[in-house]
């Protein structure tokens, strides 16, 4: 999905308790607000993640002009010189994802503990079913292969004594197969272009609501990412420019709705909620405070700390960029789980760079997740 190199710069924790039904407010004590103020620094760290991670996934692996046809959305704009247009998209978007959750979490409060794992399990298999219908002829052969390859390979890393699993597989998967085949092309230097949106203000809001809702719907289920939530886009975005819009609104309401869900059920649905400490729902207002600061001021620096990365880009070789940030990943592999982190990351970037060669949807690839939960 457009934001896939931007996950492979993300180490995900080890544990993600996908049906864990323990209430925090059973065990709030009186540290309470100590908790509170030590728990919002991952909570801003994450909402500023979810607006800035368009910066790695917009402008490091783009291929060459030659194979646009194949790349991601967002790098397609950025061949035609119009990388800080897909920041802006992405920072109102994620905006407008913050404002629209607010009146949801009302809805949402009600809804998460209704979650059990059954439930997880059959929409499992209709995501299957959904990426494999989505591509054309022989291609879903291709894509249930790929489906099935990813998922043993998810179930084998996941199954071993890794102290970042999640960082090996997601990076291969997902991260790697984009910056070797920018490094194959021989990328040129990119241009950043002007920020103007070509995109009519109604149809961005309708595309962020439409992201909000998927996103809240991805929170409530462990396997349904928000890349597998993401492929619901396709069916009502038909340009990039609207679907780029439903991706980074989704991304950022998948994150606060999964807080929202920790806040009232325990349950960890993402890698940022597991380091904060459990607190009930009377800590909910000072957060969505919190989040509407966060959301506003990203939106007023994003956008030039996108200008001066670009920039900076714009004059380096392109190409030894890729290959830095490529020996970065597999150093980090390295330095979090040895030759088991190593033997990881290269089987699962096998496994994601057969999705290219195959050419079917990269998404495919979150089978890693869903048949180990299919299989729990």
């Amino acid at each position: 999905m457009t934001f896939a190199a931007g996950s492979a710069v993300r180490a995900f924790p080890r544990h993600i308790h996908w049906n864990n039904t323990w209430n925090p407010r059973e065990h709030a004590g009186l540290h309470a607000p100590r908790r509170c103020a030590e728990s919002r620094r991952p909570l801003r760290h994450g909402a500023a993640h979810t607006f800035l991670d368009v910066l790695p996934s917009t402008f490091l692996g783009v291929p060459d002009g030659g194979t646009a046809l194949s790349v991601l959305p967002a790098h397609r704009l950025v061949l035609r010189g119009k990388g800080l247009e897909v920041v802006r998209i992405a920072l109102v978007a994620s905006f407008l994802a913050t404002l629209f959750s607010i009146p949801l979490i009302p809805i949402y409060i009600r809804l998460a503990p209704l979650y059990r794992p059954a439930v997880g399990k059959i929409a499992v298999i209709f995501l299957i079913v959904l990426l494999v219908a989505t591509e054309d002829g022989v291609k879903r052969l291709y894509a249930l292969f790929v489906v099935f390859v990813s998922g043993a390979v998810g179930f084998l890393v996941l199954s071993l004594s890794m102290e970042e699993p999640f960082y090996a597989l997601f990076t291969g998967l997902f991260g790697v197969p984009v910056i070797v085949s920018s490094i194959g092309s021989g990328t040129r230097n990119i241009e950043p272009g002007k920020p103007e949106v070509e995109i009519a203000p109604t149809k961005l809001a309708f595309f962020s609501f439409y992201g909000t809702l998927s996103g809240m719907l991805a929170s409530l289920f462990p396997a349904f990412t928000a890349s597998q939530a993401a492929l619901l886009g396709t069916f009502v975005s038909r340009d990039e420019r609207s679907f780029l819009t439903v991706v980074y609104s989704l991304n950022t309401a998948n994150f606060l709705f999964a807080f929202f869900n920790f806040l009232k059920t325990g349950r960890e649905r993402n890698g940022i909620v597991a380091l904060m400490e459990p607190l009930g729902l009377e800590s909910l207002p000072p957060f969505v405070l919190l989040a509407l600061f966060v959301g506003l001021a990203t939106l007023l620096y994003g956008e030039a700390l996108a200008a001066l990365c670009a920039g900076a880009l714009s004059r380096l070789p392109y190409r030894l960029i890729n290959f830095l940030v490529l020996v970065f990943l597999i150093v980090l592999a390295f330095v979090f789980d040895g030759v088991l982190g190593l033997l990881a990351l290269t089987a699962s970037s096998i496994t994601g760079y057969l999705a290219v060669l195959l050419g079917v949807k990269r998404t495919n690839c979150m089978g890693s997740l869903m048949l180990p939960v299919l299989l729990r």
